[in-house]
This record gives structure tokens, C-alpha cells and sequence, in this order.
């Protein structure tokens, strides 16, 4: 019998119709997937009149972080989980300038030195700390006027544990700094 002559049941449309819907819905629920990963947002500004790479040195101050943004009840009430977030604002300048240091770009790093004329000085704030988005202000100053000359600011979306993000805000900082020095 030839297969290819022989009638096709009044299902078989259906069936195409059906497994062709299916196959949509399952692409736009993988797209909305995809979409909700850890997106990072920046934003980079540099304002110095002067090159970047005309700074040796780098102090890195930790960012502040307020209280009110983790947690609602007084230190002695802290569950380790506050613990933990009133530490981030440390572990982040620790990531920062392990990664700072692995570009070589300044001949000298220190949480805190001196500032002078050829120092820049790591500063900033957290605007949002959450268990599904974290955001930082890191501002690059100048060591002798205290002028601002570089503004990062950076989102983290969809953060389960925002203690396991710092390490890549850490490295998103480091890279922003290496990526000005020619700027």
C-alpha cells in the first residue's frame, strides 16, 4: 500500500494545529525566562578633565549602607541573616580590590591610605539591598580636591542571595575602573 495516497484522518489537522500552539507557549515561556536572569543595568560617567591613568594609587573606602535597607530590629535582635548584610558593605570592598589588583592598573591599593594628588578615592552607597535586587553609587574622587571624577552605578536584577552577589558587583566595579583608565 502506498502511504503516501492514503487518506489522512480528519485529526491529523488538529493534531499540527495543537502541537504547533504547544510548541509557542513553550518558546514564550522559555523567553520570559531568559529575560528574567541577572540582567545588570549601568550607568558610567566620567567628569575628570584630566586623563584616568594619570592616577597611581586607589583608596577604597567601604560604600555605606543604611540600616533601615535589611533589617527593622534594634543590633541585639539581629537574625544571622542581618548579620550577614551589615557585613556586605566590607565583603564588597574585599572583592573590589582583590579584583583591582588582578588588572595592576595602580601601583598602590589600600582600604586606608593617604590621598593625594594622584589618588583616587573609592566612595559610594547602597540605594537598594533585597533578596531579588541589589543597587550601588560608586563614585571615583579625586585625593586632593575631593572632586568627583567618575560615577558607576549598577543594578543587579532577580538576586536570590544578595551576600553571594557581591563577589560579581565586586568584579563589575573593578572592571569599570580598568574600562575609564584611558578615558
Amino acid at each position: 500500500m502506498n502511504l503516501a495516497n492514503a487518506p489522512m484522518p480528519a485529526s491529523t489537522p488538529l493534531r499540527h494545529i495543537l502541537l504547533l500552539l504547544c510548541c509557542i507557549c513553550l518558546l514564550s515561556v522559555c523567553a520570559g525566562c531568559a529575560a528574567s536572569s541577572a540582567t545588570v543595568i549601568e550607568e558610567e560617567v566620567v567628569t575628570n578633565p584630566k586623563p584616568m591613568f594619570n592616577y597611581t594609587a586607589l583608596v577604597i573606602r567601604d560604600l555605606d549602607l543604611k540600616r533601615e535597607m535589611y533589617t527593622d530590629s534594634p543590633e541585639a535582635g539581629m537574625s544571622q541573616r542581618e548579620r550577614r548584610y551589615s557585613k556586605l558593605p566590607g565583603e564588597l570592598s574585599d572583592h573590589i580590590e582583590r579584583y583591582v589588583k588582578s588588572h595592576r592598573t595602580y601601583k598602590t591599593i589600600s582600604r586606608d591610605g593617604a590621598a593625594d594628588a594622584s589618588t583616587l578615592v573609592l566612595t559610594g552607597r547602597f540605594i537598594r539591598l533585597g533578596r531579588f535586587k541589589i543597587s550601588v553609587i560608586v563614585s571615583l574622587r579625586d585625593g586632593a580636591s575631593g572632586q568627583e571624577v567618575a560615577y558607576f552605578r549598577q543594578t543587579l536584577w532577580d538576586v536570590l542571595d544578595t551576600t553571594d552577589t557581591v563577589s560579581q558587583l565586586g568584579r563589575e566595579v573593578a572592571d569599570f575602573i580598568d574600562r575609564i583608565q584611558y578615558k
